[in-house]
């Protein structure tokens, strides 16, 4: 299984699907502007769509800053084996929305062991936090750490990931997550949501053709 499981801070996110929005919202203004006019509503829809793709460009920019630190971590950091040997799962809350619904944003965080190589001394560090369940997709315990150049954040690395998910794990023995059961696991939402964006692209040109 190749993939690649970055923690929450280092995740871009869907904002594929935030462009592809961006995109159908001004080709309907624009469509709005040929047949019609621009008017002040037009206008501060115009301003309206610059919103999303400010969040977008955020999300890419904090992701690539805190994958930066990674490289560092492991171009002038420390490194060192470590042992997987726990999981902990913590719901972090917030609130969204006019008004202010209560929510939790769901983290993984892997407890690992690592010797020092001078005093013989184990210690117990934890792993950034992670939005997908890693620990289902682990078939092995060693994994490598690195340590930036403060001493205060660690990197996992080099994680040995099953075959198969039917691969046996090493915390095969924890219940399922409610995400792990979900069928194909957020994917039917992204096809039905590219299958609308394209049948919307292909009414705009219809009813273009047809004028």
């Amino acid at each position: 299984m190749k993939q690649k499981i970055r923690p929450a801070e280092e995740e871009i996110g869907n904002v594929a699907f935030i462009f592809l929005f961006v995109i159908l919202w001004y080709s309907a203004l624009l469509g709005s502007v040929m047949s019609g006019g621009a008017g002040i509503t037009v206008i501060l829809f115009f301003v309206a769509g610059l919103l999303p793709v400010y969040s977008a460009v955020t999300m890419i920019r904090r992701a690539l800053f805190y994958r930066k630190q990674r490289a560092d971590a492991i171009a002038y950091g420390q490194s060192q084996p470590g042992r997987i040997q726990g999981v902990v799962r913590q719901d972090v809350p917030y609130y969204s929305g006019k008004n202010r619904t209560l929510r939790y944003h769901r983290y993984y965080y892997l407890k690992v062991d690592i010797t020092d190589p001078v005093t013989g001394v184990t210690n117990t560090i934890q792993s950034q936090g992670y939005r997908k369940p890693i620990h289902r997709y682990l078939a092995s315990e060693q994994v490598r750490v690195y340590t930036d150049r403060s001493g205060w954040k660690y990197y996992l690395e080099d994680f040995r990931f099953k075959e198969r998910m039917s691969d046996p794990g090493i915390f095969d023995d924890r219940p399922l997550e409610f995400e792990e059961t979900m069928a194909g696991n957020g994917r039917v939402v992204q096809i039905i949501f590219v299958i609308v964006f394209i049948l919307m692209i292909l009414s705009m040109f219809m009813e273009g053709g047809a004028l």
